[in-house]
């Protein structure tokens, strides 16, 4: 019989007001966040708007259209520009924007450029722009039409910034959930992203109970969330709680027996499709791959997935080992275990576990082996293939 006691305190899904807690101030808040950070994103390009030669021109918006195309930019690497000529064996342009800059903020992060079909484009327009600063006063080339404008694009950063607020617009349209919550930063994209990122990171699994127990839902098999949380968590209060806040449950994998109670006792449950609970976590990963983008762009954020799957990785399971010494015996070598970091095909059939008609390991096995890795979401299934967090 499963320990009815639960093994992770901070988690308190029999209490409505930590439900509540989370959507009307922890998601309200990055959602507020989000939502004046595009908005600023917008009046930024609002205000920069036209041909930039009558951008330039005037004294109110010359400043902040210097700062986002030429701010913090090496003046040797900027004559290197006015001065460069392409040939047959070079790239095509020279750029000077490199990480840490203003420049770079702009147009890596928020992904503004001088054009719009691409970078290619955007750093040809700049050496376009700087040769003629060199050559004509800022009156001058005010009276010009360069035909060519401070665009905003959604390649990668903004795609996904877009993408958060449409997830969490369907969250909030399902729980019918008022919003409070308001964030105006004017102008100042740096204060509304370092502000949007803070409540992003508040909102991840290593610092947040809440997304910490609806990742835990994702997909983990049914005894070892009975271990984990107690049986109460299948009980029909907290079933109708979890359904208030758009939280619901499905059977995912079973072993395939013959007998349906065993098949739904050792079942794998996780979120139904369109779910809250499956948004969240669907926000959850967006969240780590901005702060992925971030550390590759060389900026000061952790990778957080990275940070997460390390910290699980030396915690104690309630079998009393860690995660890290568990993976270990998944196989015999690592490069066996490292077969599932790309993720590999399976199916369940009559209580054991297949790949393409070899067979991996009994239902039983898997698990054991499993369970915790699924629970801390290093683990999941999808698309019919078995992926591990590596």
């Amino acid at each position: 019989m499963a320990n009815c006691q639960p093994k992770v305190p901070e988690v308190k899904y029999q209490e409505e007001s930590w439900w509540q807690d989370f959507f009307t101030k922890d998601l309200a808040e990055f959602y507020a966040s989000l939502k004046g950070l595009l908005s600023a994103r917008e009046a930024l390009l609002k205000e920069l708007s036209g041909d930039v030669a009558q951008v330039l021109a005037n004294p109110q918006r010359r400043d902040l259209a210097l700062r986002v195309l030429f701010g913090g930019l090496d003046e040797n690497c900027l004559e290197k520009i006015r001065r460069y000529r392409p040939n047959y064996y070079s790239s095509g342009y020279i750029d000077c924007i490199k990480g840490g800059t203003a420049a770079h903020f702009y147009r890596e992060v928020l992904e503004i450029t001088l054009g719009e079909q691409g970078y290619k484009e955007d750093a040809e327009k700049r050496k376009e722009l700087l040769n003629l600063l060199k050559t004509m006063s800022l009156e001058e080339i005010g009276k010009e039409k360069l035909g060519v404008s401070i665009k905003g694009n959604s390649y990668s950063m903004m795609k996904n910034l877009s993408e958060m607020k449409g997830i969490v617009d369907v969250i909030y349209s399902k729980i019918k959930q008022a919003i409070q919550a308001q964030a105006d930063y004017d102008l100042d994209l740096v204060k509304a992203f370092e502000d949007f990122l803070n409540k992003s990171i508040k909102l991840l699994p290593l610092y947040n109970p809440f997304t910490f127990f609806i990742q835990s839902l994702r997909l983990t098999p049914r005894p070892y969330l009975s271990i984990m949380y107690g049986e109460e968590l299948f009980s029909d209060p907290v079933r109708n709680l979890m359904s208030k806040y758009g939280v619901e449950l499905t059977k995912i994998l079973d072993p395939g027996l013959y007998v349906q109670s065993k098949n739904d006792e050792l079942a794998v449950i996780g979120h139904k499709d369109g779910s809250v609970g499956k948004l969240i976590v669907k926000l959850v990963w967006k969240i780590y791959d901005i702060t992925s983008k971030l550390n590759s762009y060389g900026y000061r954020v952790s990778n957080e997935l990275k940070k997460y799957v390390e910290a699980k990785y030396n915690e104690v399971t309630s079998a009393g080992y860690t995660i890290e010494k568990l993976v270990n015996t998944i196989a015999n070598s690592k490069s066996e275990y490292e077969k599932y970091c790309e993720g590999r095909y399976i199916k369940v059939e009559n209580g054991a576990v297949e790949s393409y008609d070899e067979t991996l390991m009994t239902y039983d096995r898997f698990l054991e082996l499993f369970s915790p890795l699924m629970f801390l979401g290093i683990a999941w299934i999808e698309g019919g293939e078995l992926h591990v967090a590596c």
